[in-house]
């Protein structure tokens, strides 16, 4: 999607909560702002009025010219979650990929800083192009949060899966202990706050165990509330954790490629020499395991 002004195209995108998306449809309608003919069915409205140009989707998703009279009205209607003193997000990257690592981030952010980082385009690092990516994890380097990685090389990773398969436990055990590790982390450096906990959901029970054992907390702990939902990755917190730690992939991918000499990136375990596997790939994952 495309957004001209004066010859120059500058789309952004953000996600709006319902309640968001209701508010800035009714600032819409009572301004009087000149509004154009949708251009799907996907579109709720679409604005062209001078310097405020956006699409407004049914999903919630907004797209917008990025220019200081669309930058102030969203900036009015995005809400903060001022009942928490930081919202907290986790979220991996690696897990679907044969090779490279598992990295964790978890990030602890204040609801203001919510806000304003919402505004730089923040979204889940599927949806974003590598170039986007990397600028936006160097935006998001310069400003001061609470953040941590757990980053397991292909070796240490290796090792941890064999140990928790020797257990009886599954991939889903290693990610919680993973996740419950640097939200441990996290909380420690916060101290006693008020905190929410965002984890994009993927095994529910198994994940509260190890927060319980690992970090200390589970939703009964006080001053604590724990989210697992299914579309983590439209909350803020994840989606800059998703970014970070997609961020950490790429780099750790880019010096296993130069350490070893090989090409990892759209290739297949057939093409890497048997002897370096254990060091740049997943072993456990069956077109891995079934190189001779």
């Amino acid at each position: 999607m495309t957004l001209y002004i004066k010859g120059l195209a500058v789309p952004t995108s953000l996600a709006l909560s319902k309640e968001e998306l209701d508010k800035l449809k009714q600032r819409i309608l009572q301004s009087n702002m000149k509004r154009v003919q949708p251009k799907s069915t996907y579109e709720a409205l679409r604005v062209s009025d001078g310097a405020i140009q956006l699409i407004i989707y049914k999903s919630g998703k907004v797209v917008h010219n990025d220019s200081p009279d669309s930058r102030k009205l969203l900036d009015d209607v995005l809400s903060a979650e001022m009942a928490y003193d930081y919202l907290i997000g986790t979220d991996e990257v690696g897990k679907g990929e044969w090779y490279g690592p598992l990295v964790v981030a978890c990030v602890a952010l204040r609801p203001k800083q919510i806000v304003d980082i919402r505004g730089l385009g923040v979204r889940d690092s599927k949806e974003l192009e590598r170039s986007r990516l990397m600028k936006l994890a160097q935006e998001l380097s310069r400003i001061s949060f609470t953040r941590d990685l757990l980053t397991l090389m292909p070796e240490k990773y290796n090792q941890l899966y064999k140990e928790f398969s020797f257990e009886k436990k599954t991939l889903n055990d290693l990610l919680a202990w993973a996740h419950a590790s640097v939200i441990r982390r996290v909380l420690a450096e916060l101290g006693e706050r008020r905190v929410k906990i965002l984890i994009d959901k993927f095994d529910v029970e198994k994940t509260e165990l190890r927060l319980l054992t690992t970090a200390h907390v589970s939703d009964r702990t006080p001053n604590v509330e724990i989210i697992q939902t299914a579309s983590g990755d439209t909350e803020i917190p994840v989606s800059v954790a998703s970014i970070l730690a997609k961020n950490e992939f790429e780099g750790r991918v880019a010096e296993l490629e130069r350490k070893f000499g090989v090409r990892l990136r759209g290739a297949k375990p057939d093409t890497v020499s048997r002897e370096i596997l254990p060091y740049v790939a997943k072993t456990h994952f069956k077109n891995v395991a079934a190189v001779d």
